[in-house]
């Protein structure tokens, strides 16, 4: 497989010490996507399980991987930019790397994309979708998850109920109208706030959102709900003023 100068797809992984995950996520990606021209990018960020040896030896064997890789941990929205950023691809994808989501939702992301719309969000939230939580770490952070994104619903009732999950697919000329400035999981809210604000058209699929089989989940819980919070009120209290500015 070559890399062609504009593949269809582009997907980007965030990783750091994923290294069996992505042993079984990227071979499943390029099946799912076997029809369409691609590149993955592998945006690693100081890894310390063998990954970058691993992504390297991947990328000579198969060109349409590219990995990228940071000498430390700066969040994931700083990883996903710098993937996104070096995208080619008409749409980019964006899944987490720890297989709690199937790479089977990727056509139904793009099947949305192919119906008009420029943004298409996955929610663990909808009322189709679902959350698994097999132990009392994972049903805290479902609890979190949706009190935050119920929260976040109501102040900003665009139609999306699942502001953080890193499922998505967007247009590459939405992507680069949007000039995000968050660095953390934020950036993923922030992403469809400033879409709302350019008046894009967004939508979201159900998805089933399962635990991790292999490694740590890096999320601090008490740092999100702390930081996040503070952040999100901005973008939110950002998005209306927009509106105030566009009233006659």
């Amino acid at each position: 497989m070559t890399r062609s100068p504009r593949p269809d797809i582009s997907v980007v992984l965030p990783t750091h010490n994923e290294l069996s995950n992505l042993k079984i996520l990227i071979p499943q990606i390029i099946r799912v996507l076997k029809s369409k021209s691609l590149e993955i990018i592998v945006v690693d960020d100081a890894s310390t399980d063998g990954s970058s040896s691993w992504l390297k030896a991947q990328h000579r064997r198969y060109p349409l991987i590219h990995p990228l890789f940071g000498t430390k941990l700066r969040g994931i929205g700083f990883a996903l930019h710098r993937g996104y950023n070096a995208s080619k691809g008409e749409v980019i994808v964006s899944l987490d790397a720890d297989l709690s989501l199937s790479p089977q939702i990727i056509p139904r992301l793009l099947a949305k994309i192919n119906q008009g719309y420029d943004l298409v969000v996955g929610s663990r939230h909808h009322r189709l979708g679902k959350y698994e939580a097999p132990n009392p770490t994972v049903k805290q952070k479902r609890l979190i998850s949706h009190l935050a994104n119920s929260l976040i619903k109501t102040l900003l009732p665009i139609g999306i109920t699942d502001f953080s999950l890193d499922c998505r697919a967007i247009r590459h000329g939405l992507w680069r109208q949007l000039k995000l400035q968050e660095k953390t999981n934020i950036w993923l809210i922030e992403m469809i706030i400033t879409a709302a604000i350019k008046k894009a058209r967004f939508t979201e699929i159900p998805v089933r959102f399962k635990d991790r089989r292999f490694g740590v989940s890096k999320l601090n819980l008490k740092r999100e709900v702390l930081f996040t919070g503070y952040h999100v009120l901005g973008l939110i209290a950002q998005y209306y003023g927009n509106l105030l500015v566009r009233l006659p």
